[in-house]
């Protein structure tokens, strides 16, 4: 093994530029499609013949995607629909719609339109590709009559803000809309068009119907689900009452359900294990042993880092899973908002952590959002350890009143101890580095 170059804070920082790298979805894509010749793609081992070829990527790695799609097969028409003032493809030749994340807004509408549009220009035998990842749900949008856009941007405003888990949340989305749970890709398999699915996974369990709210994906949800999920999680007394009378309808079955079942080729091709798993390999180059804990972190943001806290004081003390070396955890914790301040998920995961952990051993954390931003802010994610919260102190700052306000981004802000890398192009969901008796630097 070669020896350990960076240590500590100075590590951490380093690795976030690998973790980006496997990340980004462009070469894996680029794996999987092959053009064999004048009319026939190979797609992740299944081929195609067909005339026309049309590449549609959403979401927020859609520049990466479309980037390593067009890298590898020729197609006749490509559109991406990413957030306004995200990151642009690189390869020329793509119709770029930008979109509103994380409401859906009008422009989500004419997104959706844009996309129904080109299944009117394809016929039997033709191919269209979807390269979808998260921030999908959002950027593409057709509300179910009587719906409208406002409407929907109600609902997801207060589920956002609720701490519901992506799950939960998306099996909402998919009984409002005209385009989620495999919907969008009805449009095209009516008119005879083959379907593929490519799949960048941003929620635990990787599991394509929810990813972006499946829009290509058989949907395995009911509006009796969506209606549960909303009582379960005290929304439903707040959510708009047109709304509340659509999902009753569709119990009723008066609304017709989402698809059941499609014809269409769906695969999941990066993951964040597969980020996990990478990094691992990495950190073994560099003569650190390392354990995957899980790429499914959920709930609460601050109580998972309290979790994570205490599996890595125990390693410290005890050698649990290791005496010396890095703990690796991916996932989507959620927060839930009661504070006007700034913040994000792998923040308040970050200032929990620092919070348990404070003055007991020489453990530490960095949080990335793999696409660059976390909640309300500019920032990425954030570093801590077993000092963060007598610095904080020292600066006039509490760690409990940032959590209290979710205004964590002032705190590390102040700290200088924020992960800043701009919008990435991609979106695997967060991950956690715990450095456990890794120090110096």
């Amino acid at each position: 093994m070669a020896s350990v170059k960076y240590q500590g804070r100075d590590l951490a920082f380093k690795l976030v530029n690998h973790i980006l790298a496997l990340s980004d979805p462009a070469p894996v894509v680029k794996r999987c499609l092959r053009q064999l010749g004048i009319g026939l793609v190979e797609i992740c081992g299944r081929r195609f013949e067909t005339r026309h070829v049309a590449v549609v990527a959403i979401g927020k790695a859609a520049p990466r995607l479309i980037d390593g799609a067009l890298g590898s097969i020729e197609v006749t028409r490509a559109l991406a629909v990413i957030p306004r003032g995200w990151v642009k493809p690189r390869v020329s030749g793509v119709e770029v719609i930008e979109s509103t994340h994380p409401l859906p807004s009008d422009l989500s509408i004419k997104a959706a339109e844009e996309i129904i549009e080109l299944s009117r220009t394809l016929g039997r035998g033709d191919l269209v590709i979807f390269l979808i990842s998260g921030g999908g749900s959002a950027l593409v949008e057709l509300p179910r009559p009587p719906l409208t856009i406002e409407d929907l941007t109600e609902l997801n405003r207060l589920m956002l803000s609720s701490g519901m888990s992506i799950s939960e949340i998306n099996t909402v989305r998919k009984h409002v809309s005209m385009v989620k749970g495999g919907q969008l890709a009805r449009y095209f398999t009516s008119r005879g068009v083959n379907v593929v699915g490519l799949y960048v996974s941003d929620v635990p369990g990787d599991d394509p119907s929810l990813i972006a709210s499946g829009p290509t994906v058989p949907d395995k949800s009911s509006f009796a689900d969506a209606v549960n999920v909303l009582k379960v999680r005290g929304i439903w007394g707040s959510a708009p009452t047109v709304v509340k009378g659509l999902l009753e309808d569709g119990v009723k079955g008066v609304v017709p359900e989402t698809p059941k079942r499609l014809r269409v080729f769906n695969r999941v091709i990066l993951t964040n294990m597969d980020v996990l798993r990478g990094l691992k390999a990495r950190l073994s180059e560099l003569g650190l042993r390392s354990v995957i804990l899980t790429s499914r972190l959920e709930g609460e943001a601050r109580e998972v880092g309290r979790a994570l806290a205490s599996v890595a004081l125990d390693s410290a003390r005890r050698g649990t899973l290791l005496r010396r070396g890095v703990l690796l955890a991916g996932g989507e914790p959620t927060v839930t908002v009661r504070g006007s301040g700034r913040g994000g998920r792998t923040m308040e995961l970050a200032a929990s952590f620092a919070k348990s952990v404070s003055g007991q051993g020489k453990v530490s954390i960095l949080t990335l959002a793999t696409d660059g931003i976390d909640g309300n802010t500019d920032a990425a994610g954030a570093y801590a350890d077993h000092t963060t919260e007598s610095r904080a102190l020292a600066a006039g700052l509490s760690i409990d009143e940032s959590l209290s306000n979710n205004d964590t981004y002032t705190l590390f802000n102040r700290l200088n101890d924020l992960v800043v890398t701009g919008p990435t192009g991609t979106q695997v969901n967060m991950v956690s580095l715990i450095l456990v008796n890794v120090t110096g630097g």
